[in-house]
């Protein structure tokens, strides 16, 4: 185009970027990268969380003296503040026994997320079938009842915080003895137990007292029922507890009473009653036994033994002689007191409740309510 009308060819400038704009641009770009970074570190570290735990309780569980346990698997809840233990088993070191001393098919422990209301971290620990087996041999090394062994103080290892609530779903404690003839296993089932306020504090309750409540099956015919107010953090034992067996069906019985008293009980039922108190020391308490309608011999099934009759003869003979015939109940009732370096039970008053029972004045089914926690309270 000619020059010559005035007009002058210009150069386009270029536009460049603002400084802030290509910060922006670049930091902008930083700081994905470290965030899906930092999201692919926690997902990686969620997923090995479980394996990591795993790793840690199987190892704390294998350092128990004298009962080292192992689980199956771990599950993350991290939703809830919770872990969850799979398949625990704990069993004696090197003891021929066929069942292990504790197992349970999951423990749930966890933080209560209520009681951080009250400003409280607290956990609570909740067991879902578990099964303890006491086991009588005829050595120390073929029996096991845990004695010797600190098992809150791995509870503690596992879960740090301070437990306020104690759950058992579907429990059972078993008694055994795999060397009497007949074997022997006296055992609770559907043992449901609930234990609360065991931080013992008024922040998280009107109380500074724990309580327990549990109820189960006896012989799978009989019922447990039992309540227990307790100060955990007493100097010493403090608390009071009652609880009743009834309705145990004396049968149900038998090899325990064919193992240790040699005799077999064609009918009848067991029931028992007991109250605890404990303070400063002391204790006091009974234990109420009581056999109703029981028959232990049966001439047309025991004559094929002549020995085991004359001898079931001789014990029936005794428990009819003691059995109040207004009730067909023969029991007493054991009184228990004294210190806790220094027990005692009463034996006089032990025969003595078996004679008053039987002539005098019958025993009634039942918790008496005549223990409480003033009766031992050093004043």
């Amino acid at each position: 185009m000619d020059d010559s009308m005035g007009t002058k060819a210009t150069t386009p400038k270029l536009k460049t970027a603002r400084p802030e704009f290509r910060l922006r641009h670049v930091f902008g770009g930083r700081t994905k990268w470290i965030l899906l970074i930092v999201l692919v570190v926690l997902i990686a570290f969620r997923i090995a969380l479980p394996y990591i735990v795993k790793s840690y309780v199987n190892k704390t569980l294998a350092d128990i003296p004298g009962y080292p346990g192992y689980i199956d698997d771990v599950d993350m809840d991290l939703w809830r503040g919770a872990y969850v233990i799979k398949e625990l088993t704990i069993e004696k070191v090197d003891a021929k026994i066929p069942v292990p001393f504790f197992s349970s098919k999951q423990i749930d422990l966890s933080i209560e997320w209520s009681a951080l209301l009250h400003a409280s971290l607290v956990g609570k620990i909740k067991f879902i079938d578990p099964r303890i087996s006491f086991v009588q041999g005829p050595t120390e090394k073929e029996s096991q009842n845990g004695g010797g062994t600190n098992f809150i103080a791995t509870i503690k290892k596992l879960f740090p915080l301070k437990i306020n609530r104690f759950d058992v779903q579907n429990g059972e404690v078993h008694f055994r003895n795999f060397h009497s003839n007949p074997k022997v296993d006296i055992h609770l089932d559907s043992l449901f137990l609930y234990a609360s306020n065991l931080t013992n504090s008024k922040s998280l309750s009107k109380t500074l007292v724990a309580t327990v409540d549990a109820k189960g099956r006896v012989m799978g015919t009989g019922r447990l029922k039992g309540h227990l107010d307790i100060d955990p953090y007493a100097a010493q034992p403090m608390f009071k507890l009652d609880f009743q067996v009834e309705q145990v069906e004396l049968t149900t019985l038998n090899n325990f009473f064919d193992a240790y008293a040699s005799i077999d009980v064609k009918s009848g039922v067991f029931q028992m009653y007991s109250e605890m108190a404990a303070a400063d020391g002391n204790f006091t308490g009974y234990v109420k036994p009581l056999f109703k309608d029981m028959k232990i011999l049966d001439v047309s099934k025991d004559i094929k033994n002549p020995l085991k009759l004359i001898w079931q003869a001789l014990v029936a003979g005794v428990a009819a002689l003691f059995t109040n015939h207004s009730t067909d109940v023969i029991g007493t009732k054991i009184p228990l007191s004294g210190t806790f370096k220094n027990e005692n039970i009463d034996i006089l008053s032990t025969l003595g409740g078996i004679l008053k029972n039987a002539f005098i004045q019958a025993l009634l089914p039942g918790i008496d309510r005549t223990i409480s926690l003033k009766q031992v309270q050093v004043k």
